[in-house]
């Protein structure tokens, strides 16, 4: 390996490694450049995590919409026809 290889194997290093910091604004340039070099102008992309379930298979959300509409089917049944929501008594009157 000559001098002018170890030198721009360095400078590659250095350029490509996140945690050095930059020198000075060129070799800032090269970094910005080696990087949108390599994703391609997109930058990196972090897939989305899939939301966690619990043993029946349920999401958080699932849960909260499951218990919102026993709430509110709950709440439908005691409350007097002219007291309900204006859905809650279309379904009332369809039954």
């Amino acid at each position: 390996m000559n001098a002018l290889s170890r030198i721009i194997t360095a400078e590659a290093v250095a350029v490509t490694r996140l945690g050095n910091p930059s020198q000075d604004y060129a070799a800032q340039q090269r970094r910005l450049t080696a990087m949108a070099t390599m994703t391609g102008t997109h930058g990196f992309r972090v897939p989305p995590i899939e939301p966690k379930t619990d043993a029946q298979g349920l999401t958080r959300g699932d849960r909260k919409r499951i218990a919102r509409a026993a709430a509110m089917a709950k709440v439908s049944e005691t409350r007097a026809p002219q007291f309900m929501h204006s859905a809650a008594r279309r379904k009332l009157e369809a039954v």
